[in-house]
C-alpha cells in the first residue's frame, strides 16, 4: 500500500478544543501521518501526532503577536504555510478541515475551486517551484508591500508614504491580504488556477449550508457529498458553538456523530469563548 502524505498545520495559543483535535484525528484514522508545528507548550494533542517547534519551519514570528491578536495571528499563519510549501512536501490543512476520505490525489496541486470571490486555502499543496507561490513570497516578504491587486492609485499613494518615511510590514495590511486573496491573485496571474479541484473535494459546504453540521436531521450523506475528502467547518462556528452550544456539539448533529466515530469526548475539551468571540 503506497504511503500517504503528511498533513501539516499550525497551532498558535491555547490548549487544543475537542474540534480542533477532531479534525487532527481525523487524518491519522485515515491513514495520513499528522505534523502539529506550535510555537510552544500545547496540551490536548491527539496521540499519534507528531508536534513539533514551528522554527523548524518559520519562526520566530517577524511581528509581534504575544497578545494573540487575531489578525496578526493569522498573517503569520499565512507566511508559515508559504514556507511549509516551499520548504516541505507536507499538505497544508487547517485544523477546522475534517477529512472523511483519505487525501490521494497524484498532483501536486492541491486546491479546490472558490465557493465565492477567493480561492480557499485550507487544504493547500504547491510545488517547491510554483511560479505563484514565488510571487507571493516575494510580496508578502518585501518591505511596505502593497497589494498587487490594487490599482494605480494606491501604488502611488504607496509610494508617497515611502517617500515620507513610513514604513509597514505585511501584518498592516487589511485581512486576508496575505491569505486567500493574494493566492488568488498570484494562482490567476501565472495560470496555475488552472490545476483547481472542483470545490466540493474539499468545501462540500457553502457557507450559508454550515447549519448542516449542526441540525440533529441532516444526515451524513448530506454533508459529504459524493468525491468530498474533507468537510470544512470554518473558524467562526467555534464562535456559534461557544455562545450557543455551551462549547460542544449539539447533541445528535453531524459534529457530535463525528465525535463519536473518531473517539474524541468534546466534554474533556469544550470551546471556551475568546475575545474574539
Amino acid at each position: 500500500m503506497t504511503k500517504l502524505p503528511t498533513i501539516a498545520g499550525l497551532w498558535v495559543g491555547s490548549d487544543l478544543t475537542w474540534l480542533e483535535q477532531l479534525c487532527l484525528q481525523s487524518f491519522l484514522d485515515h491513514g495520513h501521518p499528522v505534523i502539529l508545528y506550535t510555537l510552544g507548550p500545547v496540551g490536548g494533542i491527539p496521540g499519534g501526532v507528531i508536534q513539533r517547534p514551528a522554527e523548524d519551519v518559520y519562526g520566530p514570528p517577524p511581528f509581534d503577536i504575544s497578545d494573540n491578536d487575531r489578525q496578526r495571528v493569522a498573517v503569520y499563519s499565512d507566511l508559515f504555510r508559504l514556507h511549509l510549501m516551499r520548504d516541505t512536501a507536507h499538505i497544508w490543512a487547517d485544523l477546522d478541515a475534517l477529512c472523511t476520505r483519505a487525501i490521494d490525489f497524484d498532483t501536486t496541486y492541491l486546491f479546490a475551486e472558490p465557493n465565492g470571490p477567493t480561492t480557499p486555502i485550507g487544504i493547500l499543496r504547491l510545488p517547491s517551484a510554483s511560479p505563484a507561490l514565488a510571487g507571493m513570497l516575494d510580496y508578502v516578504l518585501s518591505p511596505n508591500p502593497t497589494q498587487p491587486w490594487r490599482g494605480a492609485k494606491r501604488h502611488r499613494a504607496n509610494a508617497e508614504r515611502i517617500a515620507r518615511g513610513e514604513r509597514w510590514g505585511i501584518e498592516s495590511l487589511p485581512w486576508g491580504c496575505a491569505g486567500p486573496r493574494a493566492m488568488t491573485h498570484f494562482l490567476t496571474q501565472t495560470g496555475e488556477v488552472a490545476h483547481a479541484l472542483p470545490s466540493h473535494v474539499f468545501y462540500p459546504l457553502g457557507v450559508d449550508q454550515l447549519w448542516m453540521l449542526h441540525d440533529p436531521n441532516v444526515i451524513d450523506p448530506e454533508v459529504e457529498r459524493t468525491g468530498s475528502h474533507s468537510v470544512h467547518i470554518y473558524g467562526h462556528q467555534k464562535k456559534l458553538l461557544a455562545n450557543r452550544a455551551g462549547g460542544l456539539p449539539v447533541p445528535g448533529s453531524y459534529l457530535d456523530r463525528k465525535c463519536a466515530a473518531h473517539g474524541i469526548v468534546p466534554t474533556d475539551a469544550p470551546i471556551v469563548p475568546l475575545v474574539w468571540m
